[in-house]
């Protein structure tokens, strides 16, 4: 297992769990429990993790890549 990203609030590592196994990339999320009971304990663990495995991990991040949305040029 790799983690692929790392959140302060568990909602937002819930939301890219979804959408990582809306595409077929099964994921796990660590420590949200922990940040739930106690908040600044997301400092202490290292926030609340997005874990994928190893083979998944290129597929994964390719995912986050090519759903960030560009910057904007004001037109």
């Amino acid at each position: 297992m790799r983690t692929l990203a790392a959140f302060s609030h568990p909602d937002q590592a819930h939301l890219l769990r979804s959408r990582l196994e809306g595409n077929g990339i099964p994921a796990t999320v660590r420590d949200d429990n922990i940040v739930t009971l106690d908040f600044l304990a997301s400092l202490a663990v290292g926030g609340v993790r997005v874990d994928v495995a190893d083979e998944d991990y290129a597929a994964a991040v390719a995912l986050l890549a090519e759903e960030t949305p560009a910057a904007s040029n004001g037109g």
